[in-house]
Formats: C-alpha cells, structure tokens, sequence
C-alpha cells in the first residue's frame, strides 16, 4: 500500500512542496546576489531590483522552510524540560503547545488576511520591480496556512497510526515511552 493521498497531495517526487519552493527560492536569492555583484563591479551598473526580489525571495523562502520543518518534524522545540516528565505529562505538554501553536497561526493567518484586505484596497507599488505588495505579502497567509496544515497532518498520521510518540516531534527526542 503507498503513501496516503494526503501525504501525496502537497508532495513533489517523493519530498513536500515546500522543499522544493525554498529550494528553489534560495536559487533566486543566489541568482539576484550573484546578478548584483556581477553588475556592479563588472558593468559598473546597479540593478535596484536585484536587492528587493532578494529580499522579498528570502522571506517566502523562510516560511516555506518553516511550513517544511513542521512536515519533517524539525521546528524548534524546547524539549529539555519536556523529556524530565512523565510520559503522560510531556504528552500533554507537547499536545498543549501545539495548541498555542496552532492558534497563534490562526491568529497570524486572520491578521494577515486582513492586512491583505487593506492592500487590496489601496494599492502600494514596490518601486524597484514595479510589483504590487499584496501579491509579495500574500506569503503571510499562505506561509501559516501551510504550517497549520503540516500541524494538523502529523496528528491526523499519528491518530490514524500506530499511536506511539509524539506527533509533532520525532521520536528519537521524545521522553521514554
């Protein structure tokens, strides 16, 4: 039996869409550095755009990375004072914070569509690229939205499976079951 169609959904050859996005945004940020540099003391020019789609390309890079770490149980996690509890207790100190957790992207992805509302409504051009803000800064929403999804997808294999760990942290850092 292959891996479910929820695991296949936001999945490229075998490794989550946002590896493959952060992969391929880090190129850009490369690209641009290398195009600048190359620019300036080559050429003898400056490409102004170059900085800005660095930048807004490291910040979509950063939350795709992070939508990543939750997938592959990476994120940071404190787990030090966790791992001295008994199991039940860190269990449910782990599945608390995961609850924090979640409601802080919730919170973040409710704020960040209201921030989008604004820009929709008002229009603010990033000068360099000559780009509307609202479609760089979408990545709020969609950088949470993905996280919160990855969180809810280890419970979702945990629950569906064997039962044993915690689901949002990989085992080999979970207390002794």
């Amino acid at each position: 039996m292959g891996p479910s169609p929820l695991r296949q959904s936001l999945s490229i050859s075998g490794r989550p869409f946002e590896e493959w996005a952060a992969c391929g945004l880090v190129a850009v940020i490369a690209l641009c550095v290398c195009l600048q540099v190359f620019s300036r003391y080559v050429l003898n020019i400056g490409l102004v755009w170059t900085e800005d789609a660095a930048m807004f390309a490291m910040t979509w890079a950063v939350y795709f990375g992070a939508a990543m770490a939750v997938h592959e149980k990476f994120h940071v996690r404190m787990m030090a004072t966790v791992m001295v509890l008994p199991y039940r207790a860190a269990w449910f100190v782990t599945f608390l914070s995961d609850l924090i957790w979640a409601a802080f992207l919730v919170f973040m992805m409710f704020y960040g569509w209201e921030y989008l509302e604004l820009l929709w409504r008002q229009q603010t051009v990033i000068a360099s690229m000559n780009i509307d803000a609202k479609w760089i800064q979408t990545i709020i929403v969609i950088g949470n939205g993905l996280m919160l999804y990855r969180l809810f997808e280890a419970y979702w294999f945990w629950w569906r499976g064997d039962r044993k760990g915690f689901p949002t942290v990989d085992n080999e850092e979970a207390p002794d079951l």
